[in-house]
Protein backbone atom coordinates (compact mmCIF):
# COMPACT_ATOMS: atom_id res chain seq x y z
CA UNK A 1 0.00 0.00 0.00
CA UNK A 2 1.60 3.06 -0.77
CA UNK A 3 0.28 6.66 -0.31
CA UNK A 4 0.41 9.93 1.82
CA UNK A 5 -2.46 9.10 4.04
CA UNK A 6 -2.15 10.96 7.78
CA UNK A 7 0.30 9.24 9.35
CA UNK A 8 2.48 8.55 6.07
CA UNK A 9 5.68 9.86 5.67
CA UNK A 10 6.08 12.77 3.19
CA UNK A 11 8.54 11.50 0.69
CA UNK A 12 10.24 15.67 0.78
CA UNK A 13 11.08 15.06 4.68
CA UNK A 14 12.95 12.06 3.83
CA UNK A 15 15.35 13.62 1.22
CA UNK A 16 18.34 14.80 2.82
CA UNK A 17 18.73 18.82 3.32
CA UNK A 18 22.68 18.28 1.55
CA UNK A 19 20.62 16.52 -1.93
CA UNK A 20 18.00 19.47 -1.89
CA UNK A 21 20.53 22.20 -1.77
CA UNK A 22 23.52 20.40 -4.18
CA UNK A 23 19.77 19.73 -6.59
CA UNK A 24 18.87 23.45 -6.36
CA UNK A 25 22.28 25.03 -6.72
CA UNK A 26 22.87 22.16 -10.16
CA UNK A 27 19.68 23.67 -11.07
CA UNK A 28 20.63 27.31 -10.95
CA UNK A 29 24.47 26.07 -12.56
CA UNK A 30 22.40 24.50 -15.73
CA UNK A 31 20.20 26.75 -15.96
CA UNK A 32 22.87 29.69 -16.81
CA UNK A 33 25.27 27.18 -18.46
CA UNK A 34 25.03 29.04 -21.82
CA UNK A 35 28.70 29.65 -22.02
CA UNK A 36 29.79 26.11 -23.10
CA UNK A 37 30.26 22.29 -21.81
CA UNK A 38 33.80 23.30 -20.05
CA UNK A 39 32.92 26.68 -18.38
CA UNK A 40 29.73 24.16 -17.03
CA UNK A 41 31.82 21.40 -16.18
CA UNK A 42 34.47 23.53 -14.39
CA UNK A 43 31.69 25.50 -12.31
CA UNK A 44 29.96 21.85 -11.50
CA UNK A 45 33.45 20.32 -10.34
CA UNK A 46 33.61 23.63 -8.11
CA UNK A 47 30.07 22.84 -6.79
CA UNK A 48 31.25 19.39 -6.13
CA UNK A 49 34.24 20.88 -3.60
CA UNK A 50 31.57 23.42 -2.09
CA UNK A 51 28.87 20.73 -1.43
CA UNK A 52 31.27 18.32 0.15
CA UNK A 53 33.70 18.81 2.74
CA UNK A 54 36.16 16.20 2.40
CA UNK A 55 36.79 16.78 -1.17
CA UNK A 56 40.35 18.53 -1.18
CA UNK A 57 39.55 18.44 -5.33
CA UNK A 58 37.14 17.84 -7.75
CA UNK A 59 37.87 16.54 -11.52
CA UNK A 60 35.11 16.04 -14.06
CA UNK A 61 36.25 14.30 -17.54
CA UNK A 62 34.00 13.62 -20.45
CA UNK A 63 33.73 12.31 -23.87
CA UNK A 64 31.00 14.43 -24.88
CA UNK A 65 31.07 15.95 -27.83
CA UNK A 66 34.85 16.18 -27.30
CA UNK A 67 37.54 14.93 -24.33
CA UNK A 68 36.97 17.91 -21.65
CA UNK A 69 38.74 18.08 -18.28
CA UNK A 70 37.48 20.20 -15.59
CA UNK A 71 39.28 20.96 -12.27
CA UNK A 72 38.72 22.34 -9.23
CA UNK A 73 40.34 22.56 -5.52
CA UNK A 74 39.29 23.40 -2.64
CA UNK A 75 40.56 26.74 -0.40
CA UNK A 76 44.25 26.46 0.62
CA UNK A 77 44.39 22.98 -1.34
CA UNK A 78 47.81 23.65 -3.33
CA UNK A 79 47.07 21.49 -6.06
CA UNK A 80 48.01 18.13 -4.11
CA UNK A 81 46.87 15.26 -5.92
CA UNK A 82 46.36 12.01 -3.96
CA UNK A 83 46.34 8.68 -4.75
CA UNK A 84 43.44 7.65 -3.01
CA UNK A 85 40.00 8.91 -5.12
CA UNK A 86 36.22 8.21 -5.39
CA UNK A 87 35.42 7.81 -8.71
CA UNK A 88 31.94 7.73 -9.89
CA UNK A 89 31.31 6.65 -13.48
CA UNK A 90 29.41 9.18 -15.42
CA UNK A 91 27.14 5.86 -17.67
CA UNK A 92 24.11 7.22 -19.88
CA UNK A 93 22.50 5.39 -22.49
CA UNK A 94 24.72 2.42 -21.65
CA UNK A 95 27.93 4.24 -22.51
CA UNK A 96 30.52 5.34 -20.32
CA UNK A 97 30.15 9.44 -20.73
CA UNK A 98 32.40 10.49 -18.15
CA UNK A 99 34.05 9.92 -14.56
CA UNK A 100 33.81 12.36 -11.41
CA UNK A 101 36.92 11.73 -9.67
CA UNK A 102 36.90 13.72 -5.83
CA UNK A 103 39.96 13.36 -4.23
CA UNK A 104 39.79 13.41 -0.16
CA UNK A 105 41.53 15.94 2.41
CA UNK A 106 42.29 12.67 4.35
CA UNK A 107 42.74 9.55 4.39
CA UNK A 108 39.57 8.79 6.30
CA UNK A 109 38.14 9.54 3.21
CA UNK A 110 34.51 10.22 2.26
CA UNK A 111 31.34 9.64 4.62
CA UNK A 112 28.72 7.84 3.67
CA UNK A 113 26.50 10.31 3.07
CA UNK A 114 28.92 12.50 1.12
CA UNK A 115 29.61 9.93 -0.89
CA UNK A 116 25.95 9.56 -1.58
CA UNK A 117 25.30 13.05 -2.09
CA UNK A 118 28.65 12.61 -5.11
CA UNK A 119 26.69 9.88 -6.47
CA UNK A 120 23.88 12.40 -6.86
CA UNK A 121 25.98 15.16 -8.20
CA UNK A 122 27.45 12.46 -11.05
CA UNK A 123 23.63 11.29 -11.96
CA UNK A 124 22.81 14.98 -12.75
CA UNK A 125 25.83 15.33 -14.11
CA UNK A 126 25.01 12.45 -16.76
CA UNK A 127 21.54 13.62 -17.73
CA UNK A 128 22.86 16.94 -18.38
CA UNK A 129 25.48 15.19 -20.71
CA UNK A 130 22.84 13.40 -22.49
CA UNK A 131 20.98 16.31 -23.29
CA UNK A 132 24.23 17.91 -24.72
CA UNK A 133 25.08 15.41 -27.10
Amino acid sequence: MTGAGPGAPDAAALVAPAVVTLCHEYAALAGAAVAGLAEFLADAAALAVRSLPSAQSARIRVRVPEVVTAIADAPGAGGTRRRDVLAIPLVGGGDLAGMLELDPRNRAGFPADERELAEVLAVLLTLSLGNAA
